[in-house]
């Protein structure tokens, strides 16, 4: 815990932060996968289904963008281990925690920009929210949804060696998550993160609710499992990246 506060770790984690986030806004395939993936089902809602059913599915739609970070976590450290970089880091004084905190934090920025900008064209699009709806908690929920995608994105980065198969893998964790979570269709698994976080975003958006039992229970579940997966994933990145 010490270490957290030490200027050096500070220091470090800021610059492999920064650096981490520069390299994502530079490439353009990326900006595209982030941000048009979940444009794509907005237009296709929007105007294929017309806009009662898209104020339905709205509050999931803006579920799907967090979760595509799985895919872009994971294929940043497999990127990190295919052209050596992850392995010079760790040779270095700078501690496996620094090179994952940075990892993670650079995505939890993009994440921030994504949920804004979802909100912001959905809203763009026509989608009615309740006029009481929490403005905190539009933006909170698909955010928590993002930390614990990105337990899962480093899980996954913990197995995988290449760009190339972390986003084929990926997909095999982030089609269960929309489909079972009911992000397209009624849920059928209730209490996988995106089916809480759903109903969670419905009850705000449509609803305007904030009662504890509709919101707050769902974000403390959402949350234990961003907690687990990211504990998880630290463990498996930390014993994987040390046999290197």
């Amino acid at each position: 815990m010490e270490q957290i506060f030490e200027p050096k770790f500070t220091n470090q984690l800021w610059y492999l932060t920064v650096k981490n986030f520069k390299s994502m806004i530079r490439e353009i395939s990326q900006l595209v996968w982030i941000f048009g993936y979940p444009l794509v089902f907005i237009l296709l809602f929007r105007f294929g289904y017309g806009l009662e059913t898209f104020n339905i599915f709205a509050p999931g739609v803006v579920i799907l963008a967090p979760i595509v970070l799985i895919s872009q976590l994971a294929g940043h450290f497999a990127e990190e281990k295919e052209s050596g970089t992850l392995q010079r880091l760790i040779t270095t004084p700078v501690s496996r925690s620094t090179v994952l905190l940075s990892g993670l934090f650079s995505q939890l920025i993009v994440a921030a920009i994504q949920i804004i900008v979802m909100l912001l064209l959905i809203l763009l699009f026509g989608v009615s929210i309740n006029p009481n709806a929490n403005i905190f908690l539009l933006f909170f929920i698909p955010f928590i949804v993002a930390f614990t995608s990105l337990g899962f994105g480093l899980i996954l980065a913990s197995f995988v060696r290449t760009a190339s198969s972390a986003g084929g893998l990926a997909w095999f964790i982030i089609l269960p998550l929309q489909f079972l979570g009911g992000l397209l269709t009624v849920p059928l698994v209730g209490f996988i993160p995106t089916s809480l976080a759903a109903e969670a975003m419905g009850a705000v958006m449509i609803n305007g609710s904030i009662a504890f039992d509709l919101v707050g229970l769902n974000i403390i579940f959402i949350a234990i499992w961003g907690i687990g997966l990211i504990v998880l994933g630290i463990l498996l990145f930390q014993r994987k990246t040390a046999i290197l």
